[in-house]
């Protein structure tokens, strides 16, 4: 087992030192690779970025304790990828290269020709804000799986984590994560294919006597609800289905749709991300279920796929499954720390400074930057404050609600202002951080309230403030 991870450590690490090579010393190549990434690399790059460590570590520990509840979140995904790689990435990926965009910050203030770069300010400090909550929901995850699988110290296995990802991001930049993101996610889908069909099939019996003893153990895990009702009913499903509506928000995934070589790549690609999101939904979900039928009664459910592993296959299998888990971690924590170090290194100090850097400076500001981030996520992660799957629920639901109307409205209407899109931002950041600490978070998560409440301020704020021009190739005019 040990022998089979540390060759995946190995040529992950060895893939991303070595994709320094193949970019451009410049500020593009370093944050975009150049532009010129594939269909099988964006496709998969992107939903190995996106799944993360919540894929066998959060999201099968909530259908351990959920039941099949948990797969209302396969509708909404579906829904969620449709609307990223049909409307979303065409529009983006032209725009994005026409305006010579480098990140999403920098996509919107190029859009709303806001000179004064308010507009990637405030963007980049969302982003820096939620993705260091997310990254240490990554690495609270990679804690957990070396603890199961190996038993080892968890805070030194997350903290080894942030530092091995660090490790070969800050060489090879955006082309470094793409590569090993993509390398990440095959091992990622064959994992989820081949272990829960082995396990439903050839060891509990087939999918009549698996659903069975599930509904034996407790017939709540096998209702539609959870056997919630009323409010809580529709908490549970709304939560569960919107959550993929999140998508066209989350900066690290739509980074991939402007790094993308050409509008073949994004129609291609758009194929190979629907299979990817339907595979690893069920497969995620339904490793939750397997573990319930196997162990009726864990403490931390969290823990129940790599104990599965370790219990139950041969030591090869397991360090080629942990190798899997990894690969969801540290593909997301990768990506994250790539944008938030943009943010700050190339978005947020390129606006408050208003000087230009040379490309050296900028390399130099960003690896220091990457560092401080990992720093920061991983002292969060070693708090312990709460589950894989909340902190994720969390910084999802905050950056969808801030940028995925805005980003929306501005590839499809001619209506956003400046001002609109500012404020819609702010509330959109404002009503997540507050209803997390609601009461009403019970019945409706905050992704919705926050995401309606950023749409009506962007088009009530712009109607009022609509003497701008957008900067989309033909600078429209909306008054």
């Amino acid at each position: 087992m040990l022998t089979v991870f540390a060759i995946y450590l190995a040529a992950v690490f060895i893939i991303g030192v070595m994709s320094e090579r193949y970019i451009s010393k410049s500020e593009e190549g370093f944050f975009l690779g150049d532009r010129n990434f594939g269909p099988w690399a964006t496709a998969i790059s992107a939903g190995a970025t996106d799944t993360s460590g919540w894929i066998f570590i959060g999201a099968a520990g909530y259908s351990y304790v959920a039941g099949i509840s948990t797969m209302w979140m396969l509708p909404g995904f579906i829904i969620g990828y449709l609307i990223n790689w049909f409307l979303v990435a065409p529009k983006l990926r032209r725009e994005g290269t026409k305006l010579g965009a480098l990140s999403l910050p920098d996509y919107f203030s190029k859009k709303l020709n806001d000179k004064k770069s308010i507009i990637k300010i405030i963007s980049s400090i969302v982003i820096i804000i939620f993705f260091v909550a997310s990254m240490a929901s990554q690495l609270t995850a990679a804690g957990k799986a070396l603890d199961a699988t190996l038993s080892f110290n968890y805070e030194l296995g997350l903290v080894l984590s942030a530092a091995f990802v660090i490790g070969y991001a800050i060489f090879g930049g955006y082309r470094s994560v793409v590569y090993t993101d993509f390398t990440q996610g095959i091992i990622m889908l064959a994992v989820l294919i081949i272990f829960p069909v082995y396990m439903i099939f050839f060891e509990l019996g087939g999918a009549a006597s698996f659903f069975n003893t599930l509904h034996s153990i407790d017939p709540v895990l096998t209702t539609s609800l959870g056997g919630a009702s009323g409010a809580a009913a529709f908490g549970v499903f709304a939560g569960l289905f919107f959550f993929g509506f999140g998508e066209p928000g989350q900066p690290h995934i739509v980074q991939r749709f402007l790094t993308a070589k050409d509008d073949k790549t994004i129609r291609q690609g758009s194929y190979i991300a629907m299979f990817w999101v339907v595979v690893v939904m069920t497969g995620s979900n339904l490793l939750g279920l397997i573990g319930r039928v196997v162990y009726p009664t864990l403490k931390d459910p969290e823990y129940v796929f790599p104990m599965l592993s370790i219990d139950l296959l041969h030591p090869i299998l397991t360090g080629i499954v942990l190798a899997a888990i990894f690969s969801a971690i540290q593909s997301t924590f990768s990506s994250q720390v790539m944008v938030a170090t943009q943010s700050f290194a190339s978005d947020f100090l390129k606006a408050v400074v208003k000087k230009p850097f040379t490309d050296k400076q900028t390399m130099i500001i960003s690896r220091v930057t990457m560092v401080v981030l990992g720093i920061v996520s991983t002292i969060i992660a070693l708090m312990n404050i709460q589950t894989v799957f909340l902190l994720v629920l969390y910084a999802w639901a905050g950056l969808s609600a801030s940028f995925g109307p805005l980003l929306i409205m501005l590839l499809y209407t001619n209506l956003v202002t400046r001002q609109g899109a500012i404020w819609g931002i702010i509330v959109g950041t404002l009503v997540t951080v507050v209803w997390i600490n609601t009461p009403w978070v019970a019945y409706l998560y905050e992704l919705i309230p926050a995401t309606i409440a950023s749409t009506l301020t962007i088009f009530i704020v712009s109607k009022y403030t609509r003497t701008e021009k957008v900067s989309s190739g033909s600078n429209v005019s909306i008054k």
